[in-house]
């Protein structure tokens, strides 16, 4: 069991004026380029992160570089879990007079710094406490936090460096107070052989007269008995300094250097969580991962999804990302928008994948993850909807999409699940759907109103009830359509959609389905029936028939009442 990261107070922090943004324990944070997500990444760093917060804030770090004010970040925590969660008692245990009531759950964390203009930076101060009016200081000795004793910071730079990282690591990663008297012996016998490897090394006639050159032009600079002579590092610093990863396959005697970059990130993280598990499993360790998906596959970046998501590698992680590929597997997650209007704006969203959707997760995240990204979204119902728009748009405004809109098709049954989601962060969520009937199960002439109740429900509104159509059971296919089609119409002008004004919400209800409404645009300007056309086969049809869309014809379709939201897609409100 965990603690749990409830919410983050930034305060003249670089571009945040004044940002609080609900937090858990999986972040992901996205937004445009430049817009800040590395500064909210800094943000929880110099609150945990004593090798950056040593270095105090500069003047840059400074709202508009207004060093007058003070910076001001807080982050607020819940202990509510003590008596299950281990991390709970670790941060209990540390702060010990600082929770002053054990009936509490809160606790705060703080950092703040006034800029001192005399010695060029602001000393970073830390406070804590269950009182957010009333925090005490954190004990410190020199640049070190009792804090400190409780969390650690890992920082993933999105250029993390396989070799560094490995020759960095290399004395966790091969204690010597693990090794045991087998070792001892290998030791033994390998130096026996670095030994040997050196003796054959200079008894080369090259390296011999490279030897001799050398000693002689250094000794024109300092005349003193000495000899320049070549060793093997293994020799001096152990054969531990010239170990270096490969890639062996199962079955395979070769060894393959790990050149790729995508290999190379994974294996980084590998070796990263490794160090991280061994040297700090007694602190809560808080991960800050940078755009992991640079250098990765798509493949990979799936791979690596299922570690933040599903197994549970990083407990408390912070990711700021621009890849759909890595939210397929997303769940229990807070997704945090930065986007800038006047000043920075930080909406966020816990999101959760109902049990009714379990079992369509990867599709349900894998095309909302898309439209995350966007600004404004046209959810529409099917794949037949979707290429019909995308012809439209491709024809009237060609750079939609670089713009920030977005195309999303719900396969009929996600709607309020993806409106929920895109509001709360801010995105404009705007909605095509047809006004569809459906015969109640076991009843002769009884329909449920689909189209018009999925719309009420995304208002919150009073569901309408269900409709007695008089359809005689011999009546041709043709006439039940008519039926059909003439009480959607009612439906449509009805009172239900002037009360509610379904357009000045955004959504755009059809009189009958997309199919009609393309007939009453353009109907006329083709020699066949376009609606049994394109109903007979929806997908394949569609796709042959926008073929025979040329500019003038898709000006109708946009400019029309039909299709009103197009318009709204690619237009400012």
């Amino acid at each position: 069991m965990i603690l749990i990261f409830e919410e983050l107070h930034i305060k003249n922090f670089r571009n945040f004026y004044c940002s609080k943004i609900c937090l858990s324990n999986k972040n992901v944070v996205f937004g445009m380029n430049d817009v800040g997500k590395t500064n909210f990444l800094y943000a929880i760093r110099f609150l945990f992160d004593k090798q950056l917060r040593k270095n105090g804030f500069m003047d840059s770090d400074f709202y508009q570089n207004d060093t007058s004010k003070q910076i001001k970040i807080t982050v607020k925590l819940n202990l509510s879990d003590f008596e299950e969660s281990t991390d709970t008692k670790k941060l209990v245990a540390g702060v010990k007079d600082a929770r002053t009531s054990d009936e509490s759950d809160e606790f705060y964390i703080r950092i703040i710094s006034d800029y001192n203009e005399s010695e060029g930076y602001g000393e970073p101060l830390l406070y804590w406490g269950s009182n957010v009016d009333n925090l005490i200081e954190v004990p410190s000795r020199g640049i070190s936090y009792t804090l400190d004793n409780i969390f650690k910071v890992v920082y993933v730079n999105p250029l993390l460096d396989l070799n560094n990282l490995f020759n960095k690591n290399k004395r966790v990663l091969f204690d010597k107070s693990e090794e045991n008297d087998n070792d001892k012996q290998l030791i033994d016998e390998i130096k026996g052989l670095t030994n040997e490897v050196n003796k054959k090394i200079g008894d080369m006639t090259t390296i011999k007269k490279f030897q001799s050159s050398i000693t002689e032009e250094y000794k024109t600079f300092r005349d003193e008995e000495v000899s320049i002579e070549l060793k093997s590092e293994m020799a001096i610093k152990g054969f531990y300094s010239d170990l270096i990863p490969y890639i062996k396959r199962n079955g395979d005697d070769n060894y393959y250097p790990t050149s790729g970059d995508g290999r190379k990130k994974l294996l980084s993280y590998s070796i990263l969580n490794y160090v991280t598990k061994k040297e700090h499993e007694d602190k809560v360790v808080i991960n800050l991962i940078e755009e992991p998906e640079n250098s990765l596959h798509r493949s990979m970046q799936i791979a690596l999804s299922k570690q933040l998501f599903i197994k549970n590698t990083y407990e408390y992680f912070f990711m700021s990302t621009h890849s759909p590929e890595l939210l397929y597997e997303m769940d229990n997650t807070r997704l945090i928008r930065i986007y800038s209007e006047d000043r920075i704006i930080c909406d966020s969203f816990l999101y959760n994948v109902e049990d009714r959707y379990k079992n369509v997760k990867r599709k349900l995240n894998k095309d909302l993850s898309s439209a995350l990204f966007s600004s404004r979204v046209l959810l529409v119902e099917g794949p037949s909807e979707r290429v019909f728009f995308e012809r439209i748009l491709d024809e009237m405004y060609p750079e939609y999409e670089l713009h920030g809109s977005f195309l999303l098709e719900v396969g009929g049954i996600y709607f309020s699940k993806y409106v929920e989601t895109l509001e709360e962060l801010g995105i404009t969520v705007l909605i095509k759907t047809d006004n569809d009937l459906k015969k109640r199960k076991g009843s002769k002439n009884e329909y449920e109103l689909l189209g018009i109740n999925r719309c009420l429900s995304l208002l919150e509104a009073p569901k309408m009830e269900n409709i007695i159509l008089d359809i005689h059971p011999e009546s041709s296919k043709k006439e039940k359509d008519q039926i059909l089609n003439d009480a959607k119409k009612r439906l449509f002008k009805g009172e239900e959609a002037k009360v509610f004004r379904f357009k000045e919400h955004m959504i755009y209800l059809s009189e009958i389905d997309l199919e009609n409404d393309l007939s009453n645009v353009i109907g006329q300007q083709f020699d066949y029936d376009i609606v049994k056309y394109l109903q007979d086969s929806k997908l394949y049809n569609m796709a042959e028939f926008i073929n025979e869309l040329d500019q003038d014809l898709c000006e109708s379709i946009f400019y029309s009442d039909e299709f009103e939201c197009l318009r709204g897609m690619v237009m400012n409100d």
